[in-house]
């Protein structure tokens, strides 16, 4: 890829994986599943920049990602589910390349930085569903992440002008709540039976630990995380199911 800034770079990405699961009955209803994901992650960027100089990012990792869930049967509607699991989050291309760019808001020039290695997240989650009836769901949940090297977006001081960059940071954390409703409309009266409302809401709270590479506040959230989500809509299927239409409203913050 090339940029108008002066530079480019190419790219070899390749990802070897495999998994297995098991699903394992505890009774009658309770249920436990489990597996794990094996990811062999080799990436070569190559950057020329405009000076002529080659800048090569070669990350290289194997990465065992373990999941287990627990699900209990409440009911014949409703349902609790408790879950464990480990992903990743990897960097772009052009997080890996010290090309320059403009970033969309506030136009300031970015670099990427071949330094960078990939990121391991550890996910936690309890969830209680409840079905009402067939295409209706209540549900609650709270969740918890733990961030390994999480990459974060910082400012760079340099002469003339401000720049932003990466790096990993040491480590994060990242904690909420979620709401999730679907009804349909019919319960009103029968002549709102095409129409169903939905809405889920999301609370978060986020802490980042820099580490000693990055001059910044101790105690922040991290880049680019919202403290709430708010998803509405309202969707309407035609009686010979033909066709269906739907209007969304979305806010974060």
């Amino acid at each position: 890829r090339a940029n108008a800034n002066g530079g480019r770079y190419t790219a070899s990405d390749q990802i070897a994986a495999g998994f297995g699961m098991i699903e394992l009955p505890l009774g009658e209803s309770i249920k436990l599943v489990g597996g794990a994901r094996v990811e062999q992650w080799n990436l070569d960027v190559i950057t020329r920049t405009a000076q002529g100089t080659d800048v090569a990012a070669h990350p290289r990792n194997t990465d065992v990602l373990p999941s287990l869930a627990l699900n209990i049967a409440l009911s014949a509607q409703q349902t609790l589910r408790f879950s464990a699991t480990q992903t990743l989050s990897r960097p772009e291309y052009r997080e890996l390349s010290p090309v320059p760019y403009f970033e969309q808001v506030g136009l300031l020039t970015t670099f990427g930085n071949p330094d960078l290695g990939r990121a391991l997240i550890q996910n936690y989650d309890a969830r209680w569903e409840w079905f009402p009836n067939p295409g209706e769901v209540l549900s609650l949940s709270l969740f918890a992440k733990r961030f390994r090297d999480p990459i974060e977006k910082i400012i760079i001081l340099q002469a003339g002008a401000a720049a932003l960059g990466y790096v990993n940071a040491k480590a994060a954390n990242n904690y909420g709540a979620e709401i999730e409703l679907r009804k349909n409309l019919g319960v009103l009266t029968p002549s709102l039976l095409p129409l169903s409302f939905f809405a889920n809401s999301t609370l978060m709270r986020s802490r980042i630990q820099p580490g000693s590479n990055i001059l910044t506040s101790p105690d922040r959230p991290m880049v680019g995380q919202s403290g709430y989500v708010v998803n509405g809509g309202l969707s309407y299927v035609h009686p010979t199911g033909r066709f269906n239409l739907t209007a969304l409203y979305n806010v974060a913050g």
